[in-house]
Formats: C-alpha cells, sequence, structure tokens
C-alpha cells in the first residue's frame, strides 16, 4: 500500500488508515521527504544546496545519504528512491494530495481538485530553517492557492450557469473554508447565498467576515457591503429572491 502524505492545511502521512506521525518528528528529514514527493525528481546538488547550504561536497553528500537511509527504515524500508548519478526520483510507493490535485487540474478535473485542496500548503508547519526551503514553500503555497482560487471560480461559474445553486453554494462554501480571509471568496459566498434566495444566511456570513476582519482594522469589500445593504432592505419574501433577480447581481459572481 502506498504513503499519502498530506500537505494541504498541514502535514500528516498516512499508510491506508494507519498514521504514520513518527515518520514526521525529525523535522529536516521530514522536509527532505515532502521536497522529494512534491518535486518527484530532483538533481542530488540541488538537493544538497537546499539542505546543506553551509556543507562542502562531500559532507553533504554524505549527509543526504543518511537522510534517505532514515526515511527508507521510517517508511518501512519502501524501495521508494530510484537513485542515478546526478539525481534521484521518488517512486510511486509514495504520494502527495498535492501532487494529486495538480495532476487532477492538468486533466480538468476541478471539481476533484477543490475537494482535495484542505488549506494552505503546509499551513502552520515549520521543518527547517534554511532559505532555500523557506522559499521553495512560499512559491509552491502561493502557486496551489492561485491554482485553486482558479479552479473554485471555474466551478462555482459552471455551478451557476447549470442554475445548480445548491451546488453553487457549496463549493462557495468549500472555497471560503479553505481561507476564511480570502475577500473573493467570501464575496462569492455571500453573493451565492443572496441568489439562492437566503438574505438571512448571506447578511449572516458578512456579519461573521466583518468581525474576523475587525481586529486588524480591516472591512469586507465595497462591492460585498453595498450588496449586504441591499440584503438588509429587500424584503420581498424568500422565493422572490431566488435565482437571478437583476443584471447587477448575477454579474457580481463573475466580475473578479
Amino acid at each position: 500500500m502506498r504513503v499519502q502524505l498530506v500537505t494541504f492545511g498541514g502535514l500528516h502521512a498516512l499508510d491506508g488508515a494507519t498514521t504514520l506521525e513518527p515518520l514526521l518528528t525529525q523535522r529536516s528529514r521530514a522536509a527532505l521527504l515532502v521536497c522529494l514527493t512534491i518535486e518527484r525528481r530532483m538533481p542530488r546538488d540541488a538537493l544538497m544546496s537546499m539542505f546543506w547550504p553551509e556543507s562542502d561536497s562531500q559532507n553533504a553528500r554524505h549527509a543526504l545519504r543518511q537522510a534517505l537511509y532514515h526515511l527508507s527504515r521510517a517508511l518501512g524500508d519502501r524501495d521508494w528512491i530510484d537513485s542515478r548519478a546526478h539525481e534521484l526520483l521518488v517512486r510511486d510507493e509514495i504520494q502527495a494530495d498535492a501532487t494529486t490535485f495538480s495532476s487532477a487540474l492538468e486533466c480538468g478535473d476541478v471539481g476533484r481538485a477543490v475537494r482535495l485542496y484542505r488549506g494552505p500548503f503546509l499551513s502552520g508547519v515549520h521543518l527547517a530553517d534554511l532559505p532555500s526551503w523557506e522559499s521553495w514553500v512560499d512559491a509552491r503555497r502561493a502557486s496551489y492557492a492561485r491554482a485553486f482560487r482558479k479552479a473554485c471560480r471555474e466551478l462555482l461559474n459552471g455551478k451557476i450557469a447549470e442554475r445548480d445553486l445548491a451546488g453553487a453554494v457549496a463549493v462557495a462554501e468549500r472555497w471560503m473554508a479553505a481561507d476564511p480571509t480570502d475577500d473573493e471568496a467570501q464575496h462569492r459566498l455571500i453573493t451565492t447565498l443572496a441568489l439562492a434566495g437566503e438574505r438571512a444566511d448571506a447578511i449572516r456570513q458578512y456579519d461573521v467576515y466583518s468581525r474576523l476582519l475587525a481586529p486588524d482594522g480591516l472591512e469586507p469589500l465595497d462591492e460585498t457591503r453595498q450588496l449586504v445593504d441591499r440584503l438588509r432592505t429587500d424584503r420581498r419574501p424568500a422565493a422572490a429572491r431566488r435565482g437571478f433577480p437583476d443584471r447587477a447581481s448575477a454579474s457580481l459572481l463573475t466580475e473578479r
């Protein structure tokens, strides 16, 4: 059975239903494991430069061999690395949700990609105090977040085009849950709730978001506030508000 790294929203290792948390207790090795699993293949020199920047070539190469040995033991002596002269290739024995996410997007399966994304890449996880590693993590985190937002837009707009308002609300809720401080996600959720005729829920979500931003002296987007101001004064029955009441409201779904 394959080992699965869960990297969205934190970091966990699973072997089927069994957790492999001891695999991640040695932080620098865990960082190496994550990097290799995500990249799938990397030059030895790049790894040595990232993880042992102050060591000479001989010592860094020895440290890399030792780290791979200990990781293999922690993985149950799996044959997970294809070791070549100048690079390392990761075999299928170990996978990550992030790589499956990328594959789903490449195949056009945005629904699966959105379901896989549980939060920012390695959120709240600090494995190595190394500039190259931290830059790699930051770049990956930003890339995955952009891809997730794009997938959510596509999926949400598709649900709206199909007049599947319940499905659209579910997508918007998942988008917001992955990052509650994302202005666009909050705006789309509140707008979609309004379009679905859920006036009270839309206003309630706006109030929750306003309270979330208040400690930092921030406020929701002007267009979100303007929409909610209209909702507060709209006293029509819920059935009359459901759907696409006017062109301006419908355009809020695609304007950003």
